[in-house]
């Protein structure tokens, strides 16, 4: 006899669709609603001024981009901001993301870009310390961010002596639920929530929930998650399909029927 499964709530502000897509592999039901929003930030000077440091750019350089969200953000303030970034690589600006994902966001050949081998700061800032240096002088870095972002990145490179040019390109902010959502949560309706940043740990934070499992991407959000009281199963892999994976080997409702 089946047993009915219950959903698990994605909640980031987009992408969610890749989630529930490798969990439906598994067998695992989704329920998608975004808990954040992001949009370019509402002061375009910092970062018209971000793009201004690209203009001054050369060897030993490097454009350092963070998030999936970054580029279409930054390109909404800053309109001829590819136009700009073309002759900066010709003059020796190199570019680094955080992750494949973020990678794969940039208008620019997978090859050209060094990516970190997860999506963590911490991996990113390893990486850039270990490149080589341009001999007599400092390496500088153009970083534009959420205006929630982590400082580590940018303590990290200032403090082994890189100049670090940074603004706020994007904001994310948060989104009210649904009532059908904060009663499904209160109810027990969910088998867990799956959370993929600190940001939308904070977000879940100001909804009732009862019963339902919280499942954390990364050591970071899982901390976030565990400040606010909740007992957690931390993921450590961000791929979807490695996620699902996992939280299939420790899904609270019955799998009868899946491919594990």
């Amino acid at each position: 006899m089946s047993v009915s499964r219950r959903p698990i709530l994605l909640i980031r502000p987009d992408g969610n669709e890749a989630d529930a897509s490798a969990l439906a592999a598994f067998g695992l039901p989704t329920v998608i609603e975004p808990l954040l929003t992001t949009g370019p930030s509402a002061d375009a000077a910092p970062a018209r001024a971000l793009a201004d440091e690209l203009d001054r750019a050369g060897a030993g350089d490097w454009l350092v981009i963070t998030s999936p969200r970054t580029w279409r953000n930054w390109c909404a303030l800053v309109p001829d901001l590819l136009e700009r970034v073309a002759p900066a690589l010709d003059a020796g600006l190199r570019v680094a993301s955080v992750g494949s994902a973020t990678t794969a966001s940039l208008p620019l050949p997978a090859e050209r870009v060094l990516t970190s081998p997860g999506p963590a700061a911490e991996q990113l800032l390893d990486l850039l310390l270990c490149q080589p240096k341009t001999f007599g002088r400092a390496s500088t870095a153009v970083l534009p961010q959420s205006a929630q972002a982590r400082a580590v990145l940018p303590d990290g490179l200032r403090a082994a002596g890189w100049q670090v040019h940074s603004a706020a390109v994007y904001d994310t902010r948060p989104r009210a639920p649904s009532p059908g959502t904060v009663s499904g949560l209160a109810a027990g309706d969910f088998a867990g929530v799956l959370v993929r940043s600190p940001s939308a740990a904070d977000a879940l934070a100001v909804v009732p929930m009862v019963t339902a499992q919280v499942f954390a991407v990364g050591p970071i959000t899982a901390a976030r998650c565990r400040a606010h009281g909740w007992v957690v199963v931390e993921v450590q892999p961000t791929d979807p399909a490695a996620v699902a994976e996992s939280l299939a080997r420790c899904w609270p409702d019955s799998l009868e029927g899946s491919l594990l």
